[in-house]
């Protein structure tokens, strides 16, 4: 390589570290290898020509800045104003292309760096507007906007943190004025709807008094009767099956079957007539399901337990032992099957005590349907078993 050339990348080097651009140390280093006239490596080579191209955009980016700022300020005087659009400048920039020659993609980048600019003064303006609205909204903390706000103004990049902040709050914005929108509308229906219902309302009140004297009403006033009554029992069955859904969950709930923090959001669905998520829907079906099994089995040990005490308080049979079976049945254990053997037996005798006390007193048998203690007893000890199954599900 001869000296000139090495001259050359001297000065190259320098103009970059001047303009600050690439790596300072490796700078330096291939510098002190052509002052000592070294052949550079390929890869510095390489590195070279790469900050070489990236120091010619910047000089020409400055070239661009510096010349359109000084046409805008000779424009500025020209016109006497201080303020143009984008369109005023681009069109005196057309003008300029006819009286002088001016490299054409010069030009271009001048109109393409305007362009930019105008597109950047409305993003700004739009982001002053919505950080307005956001005040007046009183969304976000004030000192805050208030910061982004001159940030903008004074023409400085808004960082990231505070890009996120302002698409946060702009989002939040939104919701509240499409939430404020729902309202109005859903207030005005609500309104629309009573005046409507107050039509119905004395519409039917004629109707009763007319059908209340006897006379006879209009196929008209039939066919909107009819229309009425069956619309009526659609919204009094859809509230009665949320009345039913609501006295099951107290149920559940008083039997400790379930997750009651569940039930919560449910019964609150329910109240405010929100549809129910179908898993939600399916839950309560399959803890219902428990429900009935639970009332079912502890219905069986309440009539054994109710026998016991009936054969007691007749004095039949071993009142201890009677007690010791009640207290099994209490305490959710098994019963041998010759103590159930023993509960028929002794309900065989209660029975016919109680059948011929019906005879002598004539009491009511329509007050009671009668049980079948037998088959009850048959099935005590698998409802002992199932129940005690059912409740190791509950969660404590």
């Amino acid at each position: 390589m001869s000296y000139n050339d090495n001259k050359t990348r001297i000065r190259i080097v320098m103009q970059l570290q001047e303009a600050r651009i690439g790596d300072p140390s490796r700078l330096e280093s291939i510098k002190e290898s052509l002052a000592a006239g070294k052949e550079l490596a390929e890869s510095d080579v390489q590195y070279l020509k790469q900050t070489s191209g990236q120091l010619k955009t910047a000089i020409e980016h400055q070239m661009m800045c510096d010349w359109a700022i000084d046409f805008v300020h000779k424009f500025q005087e020209k016109k006497k104003k201080k303020e143009f659009t984008i369109d005023e400048i681009q069109k005196s920039l057309e003008n300029e292309k006819k009286t002088i020659k001016v490299d054409q993609r010069f030009l271009d980048q001048i109109t393409t760096k305007f362009k930019q600019l105008g597109e950047q003064e409305k993003k700004a303006k739009w982001t002053l507007g919505l950080i307005s609205q956001l005040k007046q909204a009183k969304i976000g903390d004030a000192d805050k906007l208030d910061q982004i706000s001159r940030t903008i103004k004074s023409g400085k990049l808004v960082d990231e943190i505070d890009k996120k902040y302002l698409s946060e709050k702009k989002m939040q914005f939104k919701k509240v004025v499409e939430n404020k929108t729902k309202v109005s509308w859903s207030i005005d229906a609500i309104k629309k709807f009573q005046e409507t219902e107050a039509k119905h309302s004395n519409k039917l009140e004629k109707l009763r008094n007319a059908v209340e004297q006897g006379k006879t009403i209009s196929e008209n006033e039939q066919n909107y009767l009819n229309a009425r009554y069956e619309k009526l029992r659609h919204v009094v069955e859809e509230r009665n099956k949320i009345i039913w859904t609501i006295q099951t969950i107290e149920k559940l709930r008083q039997f400790q079957i379930g997750d009651s923090t569940k039930y919560d959001s449910i019964k609150q669905l329910l109240e405010e007539e929100i549809p129910i998520p179908e898993n939600d829907v399916n839950y309560l079906k399959e803890q219902y399901k428990m429900l009935r099994q639970v009332i079912n089995y502890k219905t069986k040990l309440e009539l054994v337990v109710g026998l016991v005490d009936d054969l007691q308080a007749t004095e039949i049979g071993d009142s201890q032992r009677l007690a010791t079976i009640k207290k099994s049945i209490e305490e959710g254990k098994p019963i041998e099957e010759s103590e159930i053997t023993y509960l028929k037996q002794k309900y065989k005798i209660f029975d016919i005590i109680a059948k011929n006390s019906e005879k002598e007193y004539q009491t009511d048998k329509t007050q009671k349907d009668e049980v079948d203690y037998n088959l009850v007893l048959n099935e005590l000890n698998e409802a002992i078993t199932k129940l005690q199954i059912l409740q190791c599900k509950v969660p404590a």
